[in-house]
């Protein structure tokens, strides 16, 4: 039987944890010009991180995965979103607990192989510089963001942890963080391309399509507000 629900966090923890995020950000941005190849541990040290010094309901599901066979308080622990539809599952349901193990390594297949070829087209320390090269640093990223939330291996943070991808894939291309970790992004098209990438069984389909214009949004604006800053003379 799996342990206790981790459906959210201690609001007493909301300023810890948004501290912690921006130290996660702090070492990630130091790191982003060794274009190190990201591990699986990589994200389980990243959720140990963020919720350093805050009260959970298990401290084994930091940093760890659901389905993990070493606890068996994650075993059979399955997680959803929204309300329970007809069939008695929530709206949206992360990928079974017994199936993340193989989703996660195909996941972190995928990303270095995507990783391989942006790393030899786009130099290290220098922005993508044509509307190509931007696309596809863009498509990545919300296909990334939106794999770790369809897939939603931990018991919680899922979107937190998403976000520190997003802003990995950013950093390693010398361009700003462009989807807010902490709080996260406000704008109502962010919430709903993020329930959109992800599904429900039988076959977890998600669609990463709307995360893909949400992100090139979210990316014009930061880059516009960049500059349009001090530097800039505009305000």
């Amino acid at each position: 039987m799996p342990g206790p629900s981790w459906a959210g966090d201690d609001p007493a923890d909301l300023s810890t944890i948004g501290a912690n995020a921006a130290s996660v950000l702090v070492e990630l941005a130091d790191a982003a010009p060794g274009r190190r190849m990201p591990t699986l541990a990589d994200t389980c040290a990243w959720h140990r991180r963020v919720y350093d010094g805050c009260a959970v309901p298990n401290p084994a599901y930091v940093g760890r995965f659901r389905g993990d066979p070493a606890e068996p308080d994650l075993t059979g622990y399955e997680v959803g979103v929204g309300p329970d539809l007809l069939d008695g599952l929530p709206e949206k349901v992360g990928v079974l607990s017994d199936e993340v193990a193989p989703a996660l390594g195909d996941f972190i297949d995928g990303l270095h192989a995507a990783f391989g070829v942006l790393d030899a087209a786009i130099p290290t320390g220098r922005r993508p510089t044509t509307a190509d090269e931007l696309h596809e640093v863009v498509v990545l990223t919300a296909e990334v963001h939106g794999e770790w939330v369809r897939i939603h291996p931990f018991a919680n943070g899922n979107g937190r942890t998403a976000r520190v991808w997003a802003a990995f894939i950013a950093l390693r291309y010398a361009l700003p963080v462009f989807v807010r970790l902490k709080p996260r992004p406000a704008d109502v098209a962010y919430a709903r391309a993020a329930k959109r990438s992800m599904g429900r069984p039988p076959d977890f389909f998600g669609d990463h399509d709307e995360a893909s214009w949400v992100f090139a949004h979210l990316l014009a604006l930061t880059l516009l507000d960049a500059s349009c800053g001090p530097q800039g003379g505009d305000r």
